[in-house]
């Protein structure tokens, strides 16, 4: 006897993490299986079963189901207005912060940050602000996303001419070398720190001054959601940053943990 649909499903996710430990019971049901879909056309099957036995004679396949369920976009400066408000108003506040208490340790999480664009732009930012006094900060920023694959791709800073579409045209000239692609200078690179990590099953980095989880938690339950809140909360130091993307916002009882800073660009601060 044939499995149901929503059999299939969740015998596919079960496959999924015992074989690749990507646990995906918290992701939106109705969004995963968008995206899932899309890899049945791909490969020409027409229910879970039948892309089981694909996964089983082509374990490339996991590459690009992984690809397709985590969305790697990879542009610079993705949402300007946001950008030029960290940059304007986040980083100068959170410098200034700094400078009264004494410290010099900067501390930053792209979380979920495909391709590398996000931290890798966050990173250009505190350089173009501090200039030559940015010696004097021993800044970290922390990337991760639970796709190994896209991780060791961010570690080599390429990208091709349309990641870059949106870069001014004197950042792109002081910070990448051109050659056939478009990599970033080694100050920049060295700034950023990428690692394998799930937001679900591992805990956050803690100590940290800003946070940027753009367009995740979209992907995930209400629930979970408001339990990331949570750890992002804890894992803020008092007064730092939380971004989200444009069309998320906090919920539940997240909602009494941040102030908003900016409601347009979904930028919130630690009470």
């Amino acid at each position: 006897m044939m499995p149901t649909n929503d059999q299939g499903f969740t015998v596919l996710r079960k496959r999924i993490l015992k074989e690749r430990g990507l646990d995906l019971s918290q992701y939106r049901e109705k969004c995963l299986k968008r995206r899932i879909d899309v890899r049945l056309r791909a490969t020409g099957v027409h229910n879970y079963p039948e892309y089981m036995v694909v996964l089983k004679k082509d374990p490339l396949e996991y590459e690009k189901l992984f690809d397709t369920i985590t969305i790697n976009v990879t542009d610079f400066f993705r949402d300007k207005s946001a950008y030029r408000f960290i940059e304007t108003r986040i980083i100068p506040e959170l410098l200034s912060s700094k400078k009264r208490k004494g410290m010099k340790i900067i501390r930053a999480w792209s979380a979920g940050c495909a391709g590398g664009a996000e931290p890798y732009s966050l990173a250009i930012f505190f350089h173009q602000v501090l200039g030559k006094r940015i010696g004097d900060y021993h800044i970290s920023i922390y990337a991760t996303d639970i796709d190994k694959k896209v991780i060791e791709k961010a570690k080599r800073a390429e990208y091709e001419a349309n990641a870059v579409s949106g870069v001014d045209g004197k950042i792109l000239k002081r910070y990448f070398n051109y050659h056939l692609k478009y990599t970033l200078k080694e100050e920049i690179k060295q700034m950023v720190r990428f690692k394998r990590h799930d937001l679900i099953s591992e805990k956050p980095i803690a100590h940290l001054d800003i946070i940027m989880c753009r367009n995740v938690l979209i992907y995930f339950s209400r629930h979970l959601q408001v339990k990331l809140f949570n750890r992002f909360y804890k894992g803020l130091n008092r007064g730092g940053y939380l971004v989200l993307g444009k069309t998320e916002s906090l919920n539940g009882v997240a909602s009494g943990l941040f102030k908003p800073i900016s409601i347009r660009e979904r930028i919130y601060q630690k009470i």
